[in-house]
C-alpha cells in the first residue's frame, strides 16, 4: 500500500474501457488527461481488436495514457478489471468512452473524502444528457450515512433523477476494487455498488460539484434499455438478499417500474407481487408505481418539467 509520501498516495489511475468507438474515446481520454489534479494515468483498455481505435489513441503523445488491448472482447466489467489490476494508482476513477469529465472533477472528489470511512466510493453530479433536455442530477447526495441501495432505490419523490451515481462519476479505493471487482452481470455496475454496499466500511459520497456528462441516449444496457422483462426481474430477484426489504421494493416499483419493458399487465402484477411478497414498499413507492401503470410516459415527462421548472430560482 501507497504510504502519504510515496509518488503513488495521490495518484488516481482513470480506467476507460472501449471498443469500436474511437471518435468518442478520444474526448474521453481528452476530458481525463485534462484533469487539475497533476496525478493522473489514464488506462484505455480496448475491449478486443479494434485498429481504428489502437490508430487513433497512437496519436496521443502524453507519457500519462497508456492502452491495453486484450486478445479477445469479454465485456465491459472484465476490461474495467482488468485495467484496474493494471493500475499504479491508489485511487481507480472510471469513465465510460461515450461520457467525458469538466476538469475539476477528480479534484473536488478527493477534496470531499471522509477521513474516517475505509472505503469510500466517491460520486459527483451530472450534466445528463437527453433528447428531451439537458438535467443536472442527482438533486439529493449520498452520504456517509445512507445505505448504498437504499439512496440508490429509495426515492422520496415521484420522478427520476433524485438520487444517481452512473458508472462515470465513480471513483475509489484501488484496494476495494481488488478485493471487490465488478462483476460479470447483466447489469454490472448497479450489481457492483450493490454489493459493495454490504462491506464493512464502504460508503457512497456524492459531492455537490457537477464534474461529468453524462449522455442518458447512448446505447447503453441497462434496466432502462434491457427489452427482455424476464432477464431485468431475474436479475433484480437475484440482488433481494444484498438489499434492505424497502430498497428492494423500490428496485422493483420505482427503478422497474417506469422501464419500457415492464409495460404489460403481466410483467407489472410480477413486479408488484415480488415488492409485496419480499420487499416492504414505501407510500412514494407505491404512488409512483401507479403512477407509472396509469399515466403515459409523455404525460409524466409534462408534469416532471412543470414541477422542477416551478420550484427553480427565478
Amino acid at each position: 500500500m501507497a504510504t502519504p509520501h510515496s509518488p503513488s498516495a495521490d495518484r488516481v489511475s482513470v480506467v476507460i474501457p472501449t471498443r469500436f468507438r474511437p471518435d468518442l474515446v478520444m474526448r474521453a481520454v481528452a476530458s481525463a488527461l485534462a484533469q487539475t489534479h497533476p496525478a493522473i494515468e489514464v488506462i484505455v483498455v480496448i475491449d478486443g481488436p479494434d485498429p481504428d481505435t489502437e490508430a487513433a489513441l497512437s496519436a496521443i503523445a502524453d507519457p500519462r495514457l497508456s492502452v491495453l488491448v486484450p486478445a479477445a472482447n469479454g465485456g465491459a466489467a472484465r476490461a474495467r478489471n482488468r485495467g484496474v489490476e493494471a493500475a499504479t494508482g491508489r485511487w481507480v476513477a472510471f469513465l465510460d468512452d461515450d461520457d467525458h469529465w469538466h476538469p475539476g472533477k477528480i479534484a473536488a472528489q478527493l477534496a470531499g473524502v471522509p477521513a474516517d470511512i475505509p472505503f469510500p466510493i466517491m460520486s459527483c453530479r451530472c450534466e445528463v444528457v437527453t433528447a428531451r433536455g439537458t438535467f443536472v442530477w442527482p438533486r439529493r447526495l449520498s452520504g456517509p450515512g445512507d445505505g448504498i441501495g437504499d439512496y440508490l432505490f429509495v426515492r422520496h419523490g415521484l420522478f427520476k433523477g433524485e438520487t444517481f451515481a452512473p458508472t462515470s462519476t465513480l471513483m475509489a479505493p484501488r484496494d476495494l476494487l481488488l478485493r471487490h471487482p465488478f462483476p460479470v452481470s447483466r447489469f454490472d455496475d448497479w450489481e457492483w455498488l450493490i454489493t459493495a454496499g454490504r462491506i464493512d466500511g464502504c460508503a457512497l459520497v456524492t459531492v455537490p460539484e457537477v464534474g461529468c456528462v453524462h449522455y442518458a441516449e447512448s446505447n447503453r444496457v441497462t434496466l432502462s434499455t434491457c427489452h427482455n422483462f424476464d432477464h431485468a426481474l431475474e436479475w433484480a430477484e437475484s440482488m433481494q438478499p444484498h438489499l434492505s426489504p424497502r430498497a428492494y421494493a423500490a428496485l422493483l416499483l420505482q427503478a422497474m417500474g417506469g422501464e419500457a419493458a415492464a409495460r404489460t399487465a403481466g410483467a407489472r402484477m410480477r413486479i408488484l407481487l415480488s415488492a409485496l411478497a419480499h420487499g416492504h414498499p414505501s407510500a412514494v413507492g407505491m404512488a409512483t408505481f401507479a403512477l407509472h401503470s396509469l399515466m403515459p410516459v409523455s404525460l409524466r415527462r409534462r408534469v416532471r418539467r412543470a414541477v422542477y421548472s416551478a420550484s427553480s430560482p427565478a
